[in-house]
Formats: C-alpha cells, sequence, structure tokens
C-alpha cells in the first residue's frame, strides 16, 4: 500500500510547518493537520502527539520515511497545502486543548469542513467552539499517546471496530476478568468472557471457536492452575496458527505459557482483599491492550493483503490498492477487473455491502480468513450465491487464481 501522510503541525504563531511521509500503512493517503488551543501546555501536547504518532506508525512499518513535500516544508497558511487540493485524500484536524483553554491563535481553523477529532484530558468541562463542539472527543488519562490506537482507526491503518477474547481460570482470576472485561467494554470493545458471553445450552465449543475467529486479539490471564485447563490449550494453538494478536497477564508470577515470549507479556500483581488491581494499574494496562489491539488488527490485515498480492504476483499480475483499500487486478486478457477486499475476520454482511456499492463494474470479490466454524461458513456461502460479490477463504486463492489467469 503505497500510501502518503502530509502532517501539518502549528506553530505558536498560527502558522503550520509541513512534513511529507511515504509508504504510510493505509490503503489511502491521509492528510493530517494539528493544531491547538492558544496556551503553552496545549501546544506542548501537540508536539508530544506528532513526535510519538510518527514513531508509533514507524513501528509499524519499517519503510515509513521522511521525504521533501511539495512545498519543502516551508511555513504555510492553514488550508493552503497542496494536499488538500487531492479528492480522495483522508483529511483529518486534531485539536488539541489542555481542557482550560478554548481559543485558537489561527481562527481560520474554525473554518474546517473535513474530519474532525477533538482532544481533551479526562475530567475536564472545557467547552470548545464551533465546529469543534461534537460528541465523539477523545479523551486521554495518563498520556495523550492514549489516543494513538483511535488516530489508526481514523485514517485507515487499522480497524475502528475492537474485539478482544479473554481467556481465564474461573477459579483463579474470575475477578480479574470481570474488572477488565467490564472496564474494556466501557472503553467500545467487543469482548468474549465465558462467564457473560454464553446462553445456556450453547455448544460450547462451537461458540468458543466462532469467538475465536472473530475476534483480533486473546488476552490470557496466567494464573496458579491456568495450564491446566484443555480449553485454554485450543485457544492458545488457535491464536498461534491464525495469527490472532497474543497478550499474557501473569498474575502474582504464576507459572508462564512456555509458547508465548515474554514481550508478549506483563506482570500483574492482584490485591489480596479484592483479587483485582487498583484504578491507576488499570488505567495503564487498558492503554497498552488498546495499543496492541490495532497493531494486532493491523499485522493481520496487512499479512493477509500481502499474500494476495504475492500469489497474484507469482502469476505476472500487477495489482494496485485504491483509495477504498482494495486489491485491483485485471484478468490475464486485460478485460475484466477484479476488485479484492481482504477481511482478517470473518466477513459480515456490511462486508458484502461496502464491496458491491464502492465499485459499480468489475467482479467483486472478498478473501476472509481460512477458518470459520459451520454456522459462519454456510451463511457466507449463501451469501456470495445471492449478490455480486463473491466469497473465497484465505485457502481458496489458488481456486480464485486459477479463475483470473486459466
Amino acid at each position: 500500500m503505497a500510501s502518503e501522510l502530509i502532517i501539518q503541525l502549528q506553530n505558536r504563531d498560527g502558522s503550520f510547518n509541513c512534513e511529507k511521509f511515504e509508504n504510510l500503512p493505509s490503503p489511502k493517503s491521509v492528510y493530517i493537520a494539528i493544531c491547538f488551543t492558544d496556551n503553552d501546555l496545549s501546544e506542548q501536547l501537540a508536539i508530544d502527539l506528532k513526535t510519538k504518532l510518527i514513531s508509533s506508525i514507524t513501528n509499524l512499518e519499517t519503510n515509513f520515511i521522511n521525504t521533501t513535500p511539495p512545498c519543502n516544508g516551508y511555513t504555510v497558511g492553514f488550508n493552503d497545502c497542496q494536499a488538500l487540493n487531492i479528492p480522495d485524500n483522508l483529511k483529518l484536524l486534531i485539536v488539541v486543548s489542555d481542557g482550560l483553554s478554548d481559543t485558537f491563535a489561527n481562527p481560520t481553523v474554525l473554518n474546517w469542513i473535513n474530519d474532525i477529532l477533538p482532544i481533551l484530558p479526562e475530567g475536564t468541562t472545557v467547552l470548545l467552539p464551533e465546529p469543534f463542539k461534537i460528541p465523539n472527543i477523545a479523551f486521554w488519562r495518563n498520556d495523550i499517546d492514549e489516543i494513538i490506537p483511535t488516530i489508526f482507526g481514523l485514517i485507515g491503518i487499522s480497524d475502528e471496530d475492537q474485539r478482544i477474547f479473554i481467556s481465564y481460570r474461573r477459579d483463579d482470576t474470575t475477578e480479574f476478568a470481570e474488572q477488565l472485561f467490564d472496564r474494556l467494554h466501557h472503553e467500545g470493545f467487543d469482548v468474549f468472557l465465558d462467564r457473560f458471553s454464553i446462553n445456556p445450552g450453547v455448544n460450547f465449543q462451537n461458540r468458543l471457536y466462532q469467538e475465536l475467529a472473530d475476534k483480533a486479539m486473546i488476552i490470557f490471564l496466567e494464573s496458579t492452575t491456568f495450564l491446566s485447563s484443555p480449553w485454554i490449550q485450543l485457544e492458545i494453538a488457535f491464536a498461534k496458527k491464525y495469527r490472532l494478536g497474543i497478550l499474557a497477564l501473569n498474575i502474582d508470577s504464576s507459572k508462564k505459557i512456555p509458547a508465548i515470549d515474554n514481550e508478549y507479556r506483563i506482570d500483574v500483581t492482584l490485591s489480596n482483599d479484592t483479587r483485582q488491581i487498583g484504578e491507576y494499574e488499570l488505567d495503564n494496562l487498558v492503554t497498552e491492550i488498546r495499543r496492541r489491539h490495532s497493531i494486532a488488527l493491523y499485522r493481520m490485515k496487512n499479512y493477509l493483503n500481502s499474500n494476495i498480492v504475492a500469489a497474484l504476483a507469482s502469476k505476472g499480475a500487477t495489482t494496485t490498492f485504491d483509495n477504498n483499500g482494495f486489491i485491483n487486478v485485471a484478468d490475464g486478457t486485460g478485460t475484466l477487473d477484479y476488485k479484492i477486499w481482504a477481511t482478517p475476520r470473518p466477513p459480515k454482511v456490511n462486508d458484502y455491502h461496502y464491496t458491491d456499492i464502492s465499485h459499480s463494474d468489475g467482479e467483486k470479490v472478498i478473501i476472509g480468513p481460512e477458518f470459520q466454524e459451520s454456522k459462519r461458513e454456510k451463511v457466507n456461502s449463501w451469501l456470495s450465491q445471492k449478490s455480486e460479490v463473491k466469497y473465497y477463504n484465505e485457502g481458496e486463492i489458488l481456486n480464485l487464481l486459477n479463475i483470473i489467469y486459466p
């Protein structure tokens, strides 16, 4: 995905400096402007956010490099960047406030008409002026870099849809698992915890496979008897085989899962009384989970896209990514175009709808993960037969290649 990032940061006098980066790991090229309310603390927060955002993207994509922008990076007025004239670019204004100030050195930022992300410290009540007085304000607790996963979702690096599976032993960590479930749920995550997520009479193993396939990340609560459960062994094997993100929370120095490296592990100490963790520790843990989840989802999708492109290249095909994230490729005769949407999780009706409305012509294809539990597989087979969008799982890529290049 050879996309570009143009990022502008406001100066204290209201002007903006510009930088350009190539190989942004997103299907779309992106323009971001970061402005701030008129005081020293807001300025420092904006600088920190920009620095940490660039560092986080670099950690994902080693080829993400700084290059010279068309304006040579000179100070320009707001709304004067050439990138704003490109209709297909994603355009985002990030508005940073310390939670106390609500005025701006450059009033022209108030004329912005594209996407907006206001950022405030949690617990502040400052009312920003229009058009920044919107419901979807992002709040941070301890550090402004907590907002980076939200930005990743907005600019297409990862999915804004956050789904996590919690693996635990009821005898050891029920209180902590419920605490984590409750907090992640209130933070907007779709969380699977068997105590709340499986109704009586449901086939446990089938539901387990369905939930695992639908998630981007598993959190393992390593406790005293954790490794004695056969279900947990199944979950570990599934995560490894299908490249789900993994995070082990080691409870009170319990025995570690041998298959998980320490770089994917965080030590946790529970209170002897509540068997939970304190609010400050929970804040930090959820921030780290959000960061790792966005990385896991990006890597899953990037891996699938890379496999599809490599398979097509083996047949001599030339592929491109369009501005909606689809892989474009022509058939062997050059007369029929294929539009391929890759989803690292089992596709739902929304994937078929998005694939259908994004292109008026050509062959429309969805490629999803190799594993699906039987009910979901039947639904996708039926949708594929009833619509103009054809579905293949990752293990059927060669079947698709033989159709495109018979």
